[in-house]
């Protein structure tokens, strides 16, 4: 096979009950020249069972035997990534058929940024709740799996410091503080928030030095940091709590509380969907 335009990079962890629906999403891009590199970190729930399930030769699997973590993985797949351009891929978030190619060709024509993202639809699955999170049309931090970036100066994730690491690599590694991110308004990616918020942040912010100084490294000597750590803080001490007692769609309340304030609109998807590009991408999850 000819080298890729894109590398699409997966590093998937007991992601069985997600995994086929996302990369289903990726195989359905009408953008085709791109391979799907897909490094499993030691599942122990048949997830790689579900991965070989598709008969597709642009679907590369490596089976790790140890877990190398969501960054370490990453790094493990830049390494053997051949595309111009890298696009990540979460293992339990959906990609709209058009978001490579409205990328790919973004990028092609504007050589002045490294990088491409698009507005992001965050759903809850605690309470079936949605909002669409877009960050301006120039920035210098995208969503994860919203990004298309340049494969370019042999870029790596810090996988040392598991907090912020996206961010920190985003801001600092790829744009060097510069705003060289530019992000489409349409919906075209949608982020999982799981039911029992295990992929909230707080996993992995620990009160320690290394963590404060990650909030300060992405985010200056600000206030901003300082809500930051604020928020995080109040994450470790009522969450758990929380979770014990099954409180899931009020962690959901309170997480989407900040958007709320900052005038974001919030929709069930139990309602009508106005947007046909936000209900293509439910109708992966078949939720409905």
């Amino acid at each position: 096979m000819s080298t890729p335009k894109v590398s699409i990079l997966i590093c998937s962890y007991n992601a069985g009950k997600y995994i086929t629906s996302t990369i289903q999403s990726c195989l359905d891009q009408t953008y085709t020249d791109f391979e799907v590199l897909i490094l499993d970190n030691a599942s122990s729930d048949g997830t790689r069972e579900y991965i070989r399930e598709f008969d597709d030769p642009r679907i590369v699997l490596f089976e790790g035997k140890e877990n190398l973590g969501p960054y370490g993985g990453l790094n493990y797949l830049l390494e053997r990534a051949k595309g111009e351009y890298i696009a990540i891929q979460d293992h339990d978030d959906i990609w709209h058929p058009e978001k490579l190619a409205r990328q790919v060709d973004f990028l092609d024509e504007y050589n002045e940024y490294v990088g491409c993202a698009c507005t992001m639809v965050m759903y809850y699955e605690a309470d079936r709740k949605y909002f669409e999170y877009f960050l301006g049309d120039r920035t210098d931090y995208a969503l994860h799996p919203s990004i298309v970036y340049r494969n370019h100066l042999n870029l790596r994730y810090d996988a040392n410091i598991p907090y912020m690491t996206d961010a920190y690599f985003l801001k600092e590694t790829l744009c060097a503080g510069q705003k060289r991110i530019f992000n489409l308004r349409d919906p075209l990616a949608l982020h999982i928030v799981k039911w029992a918020h295990g992929n909230y942040s707080y996993r992995w912010f620990h009160l320690n030095m290394a963590n404060i100084r990650r909030i300060i490294q992405v985010h200056g000597y600000s206030l901003y940091s300082l809500v930051v750590l604020g928020f995080e803080i109040q994450r470790k001490i009522f969450y758990p709590a929380l979770n014990r007692i099954g409180a899931f769609s009020l962690i959901a309340q309170i997480e989407r509380l900040p958007f709320r304030i900052l005038g974001y609109r919030v929709y069930s998807v139990d309602g009508e969907m106005e947007n046909p590009m936000i209900e293509k991408l439910f109708s992966y999850l078949l939720i409905k």
